[in-house]
């Protein structure tokens, strides 16, 4: 086949309902890096960024990632980009039995940790979740995570229940912790 007629592999859109997000610079450290929009193409650097966290092991796979980016409608999913490398991103739900919006993944490269990206993540989830009209805003983080817990603690989380032996991979407690944006 003729190269100037091969299809052009399109990329799978990304299922974005919550908010149209737009892309925005911010600052962390002296480095401006770029918030936007996950794309299927950021999964490999998303699963590399759990893997750099969590010594080797990827909580979620790309698979699932996959899965998330592409099929869910109540998802939000952002990356923060330093010159096209993916170093941070997290990932918001819409719960509506709570209702909340829930970050179930959050995950910063460990050399751009307490650089302030992590807070900016969560500051823009805070204003995602007030943009949408929900109330609170939660996460459930690792009882061994205390860099994590104590950031969570200095932006506003309270406590709201240990889950006991919460994550498959080590049967480990999880800290479940919320905010309420209404106060």
């Amino acid at each position: 086949m003729f190269l100037k007629f091969k299809k052009k592999k399109k990329e799978k859109p990304v299922a974005q309902t919550l908010i149209d997000f737009p892309t925005e610079r911010f600052e962390a450290a002296g480095e401006v890096l770029t918030l936007r929009l996950a794309t299927v193409s950021d999964i490999p650097g998303m699963v590399a960024i759990q893997e750099a966290v969590y010594n080797g092991y990827a909580p979620w796979v790309s698979r699932d990632f996959y899965h998330e980016l592409t099929s869910e409608e109540d998802r939000l999913y952002l990356v923060a980009v330093k010159r096209d490398q993916v170093v941070a991103f997290i990932a918001l739900v819409r719960r509506e039995q709570v209702p909340d919006l829930h970050i179930a993944n959050i995950a910063v490269l460990p050399i751009w940790q307490f650089r302030s990206v992590g807070s900016y993540l969560i500051n823009t989830a805070k204003a995602v979740a007030w943009e949408i009209g929900l109330p609170l805003l939660s996460l459930e983080a690792r009882r061994s995570n205390t860099g994590a817990l104590a950031l969570y603690d200095r932006l506003g989380f309270y406590v709201q229940d240990v889950i006991e032996h919460y994550y498959l991979d080590n049967k480990e407690d999880a800290i479940s912790m919320v905010q309420n944006l209404e106060a």
